[in-house]
């Protein structure tokens, strides 16, 4: 009998996060796939011990008032070894409402942090490049990758090199290396590029630079201005399940071309299937964030994986000059 009433409790359970993503009028929420049903039997389940919806696990984070200009290469942070392959990532529920926008304290770490050339940099070829690195998580034991890319004026591209790291590489956060390019007029202006690509070929971040490109004369090398994050998503969380037709997107921006953000959302297939433009409220809530919250409708026939691209574009170079992203559940 105590094992029948477990399991009416876990089926509303289920029902009811599956509801608060805003179902159609009169609509059944389509059944969660069993491959992933014993994730969700299981989360669900040690909420109802904890008296809670699950949150996702913590992550590394910056505090703003121990940021120091330059990190130190002999202290590094020691990262946790990855966990065993999974088929998919672990499902979460977490409330449905939006809180309030506010600065987290200590802030997340930015997957991506050029250390050097900092902004406006005048460089000659070839130039070293200092990256401070922090993997995204990779349940699979997979390799990451990276791509290296620099746009001259115009949107041409100057060069390009694809970084693939193992897991056992990833541990050790900076990389530095050399980027080779040519010119053809004294100097032009760049941007540098990074950028992380999950396993189905998708960005999953960006950072960039803008630079000086010089065929002769003096480098100047310039310091970076700081380590905060440019994009915080805080809504969705990763690795939730989303049902109905669109998706709620909010979080703190530091970058907001033009006011305004862009979001794409992308399944594994490489396909759009929804995109937003998204207005940054002007209030700077401190350390020059500010927020942003608006809707993005999308279409799936079946439940899909898809990653949620927030992308500050500014229309120069390469277009885009920061990129953050989560992948979540949705289905129909």
């Amino acid at each position: 009998m105590k094992r029948c009433q477990f399991a009416l409790i876990l089926f509303c359970a289920i029902l009811v996060a599956a509801g608060c993503s805003g179902l159609p009028g009169g609509r059944l929420p389509t059944s969660i796939p069993e491959d992933i049903l014993p994730t969700v039997v299981e989360l669900t389940a040690q909420a109802l011990i904890d008296g809670g919806l699950v949150t996702p696990p913590p992550t590394s984070t910056i505090d703003p008032d121990a940021i120091t200009p330059t990190p130190t290469i002999t202290n590094t942070p020691t990262i946790p070894p990855t966990p065993q392959d999974s088929l998919t990532p672990t499902l979460n529920f977490v409330p449905c409402t939006p809180e309030p926008a506010a600065v987290p304290n200590p802030l997340p770490q930015p997957e991506i942090q050029i250390i050097s050339p900092g902004r406006l940099s005048r460089v000659l070829s070839p130039f070293r490049l200092h990256l401070y690195l922090v993997p995204p998580r990779n349940d699979r034991g997979e390799d990451v990758e990276y791509q290296i890319s620099l746009y001259g004026e115009n949107g041409k591209l100057i060069s390009r090199e694809n970084v693939s790291r193992t897991v056992e590489e990833s541990r050790e956060p900076h990389l530095i290396q050399d980027v080779d390019f040519t010119i053809v007029g004294q100097a032009e202006s760049a941007r540098l590029e990074i950028s992380s690509v999950d396993p189905h070929g998708r960005v999953s971040a960006m950072k960039t630079t803008d630079v000086i490109l010089l065929n002769e004369g003096n480098e100047e090398i310039k310091s970076i201005l700081s380590l905060f994050p440019e994009i915080i998503i805080q809504q969705p969380v990763s690795s939730t399940l989303i049902q109905g037709d669109k998706l709620i997107v909010q979080g703190l921006t530091r970058i907001a071309p033009f006011d305004e953000l862009y979001v794409e959302c992308v399944n594994r297939d490489g396909g759009q299937i929804g995109s937003a433009v998204i207005e940054v409220d002007q209030e700077d809530l401190g350390n020059g964030f500010r927020s942003f919250e608006g809707e993005v409708p999308f279409q799936v026939g079946y439940s899909s994986w898809i990653r949620v691209q927030v992308i500050a574009r500014d229309g120069k170079f390469s277009g885009i000059q920061s990129l953050s992203s989560v992948e979540v559940l949705v289905s129909p």
